[in-house]
């Protein structure tokens, strides 16, 4: 028996009892946060609710295959309405999931569910499903899918699937799991669009593209201080390139995938605003703390973080100089 089933029966209850929903996605958009609000949000209107779509940040292009993912608004006025259930999906607090300053808009009266599998969860809402032993939230979704006896549709499964795939690397990095395992195959016999899946976030990169992965791995090295293998990309390395931010996400988990001398990566990236954005992953060791220690948080293994300055190379070594 699943240890969470009370709590994701009571959010099913109140859901099919609500009248209107606002089901939130990450302000950090990646697959999972992608999959797992989409997903929630497929079924909702599959019951017939008045739900509404909120992102702080727009969509990234190379979702847009998901269904249900263009009735995502970033109008913050969506939070001055009456709902019954707020549901935050993949945020590890109110400001990473870029809704903190719209919190005080809710009216009162509503009930704020927060799901989500950070160990760095600030359980911020009424009910707090935070599994943080589950791959992603799109495992959890399907779990609240399962429990409570919700068959998928190619929609839904679709959804999952992504972000299964993405925060287990297509299985392959340490968050993979039995459940996980056994909720893709779920989704596969439901219709998930694994091709589609593939098109748009793995076999999507372009010359360029490459080239920037090229430019991170010419520049590997190891860091004694933390113990980790590094890389980084300065804002003028992303000049002028189209689609320069999705290029450089995913060089972690490939980094973590594939490396065998080093179990930690992290990659730097310098951008144009005058911060430093880090991504760290490990195969074994417990990173979140260090993300934690600069101001972020994660995962025990996939955490991240971002600091205002910029970064400095010095007998061909990268710093982070605080600004």
């Amino acid at each position: 028996m699943d240890p969470y089933k009370a709590q994701l029966t009571q959010m099913h209850d109140a859901l099919l009892a609500a009248k209107r929903v606002l089901v939130i996605g990450d302000g950090k958009p990646d697959g999972d946060s992608m999959g797992a609000s989409t997903a929630l949000y497929n079924w909702l209107k599959r019951e017939g609710k008045n739900a509404a779509l909120f992102m702080s940040v727009a969509t990234p292009k190379n979702f847009l295959f998901l269904d249900g993912v263009r009735d995502f608004t970033i109008d913050p006025a969506v939070f001055d309405e009456n709902y019954d259930v707020v549901v935050s999906l993949d945020a590890s607090d109110t400001g990473a999931g870029g809704f903190k300053d719209l919190m005080p808009c809710l009216k009162s009266g509503h009930l704020f569910v927060n799901v989500d599998h950070h160990v760095t969860n600030t359980k911020f809402g009424h009910l707090n499903i935070v599994i943080t032993d589950a791959s992603s939230t799109c495992e959890i979704v399907y779990r609240f899918f399962e429990t409570n006896r919700i068959p998928l549709d190619d929609r839904m499964a679709t959804s999952i699937m992504t972000g299964l795939l993405t925060d287990t690397s297509h299985f392959s990095n340490p968050a993979t799991n039995p459940k996980a395992m056994a909720a893709a195959g779920a989704c596969a016999a439901a219709g998930a669009r694994h091709t589609d899946i593939l098109k748009h976030l793995v076999k999507n990169k372009s010359v360029a593209s490459l080239r920037l992965w090229g430019l991170a791995l010419a520049r590997l090295q190891f860091d004694p201080e933390f113990d980790m293998t590094m890389t980084y990309f300065k804002a003028s390395d992303l000049e002028g390139i189209p689609g320069a931010d999705e290029s450089v996400q995913g060089i972690s988990n490939f980094l973590n995938a594939v490396g065998a001398d080093s179990d930690a990566f992290m990659v730097l990236r310098e951008t144009s605003e005058g911060t430093v954005k880090g991504s760290i992953r490990s195969i074994s060791r417990d990173i979140s703390k260090l993300a934690q220690a600069l101001g972020g948080g994660g995962h025990k293994k996939a955490a991240g973080f971002m600091i205002k300055g910029r970064i400095e190379e010095k007998g061909g070594r990268a710093r982070i100089v605080a600004v």
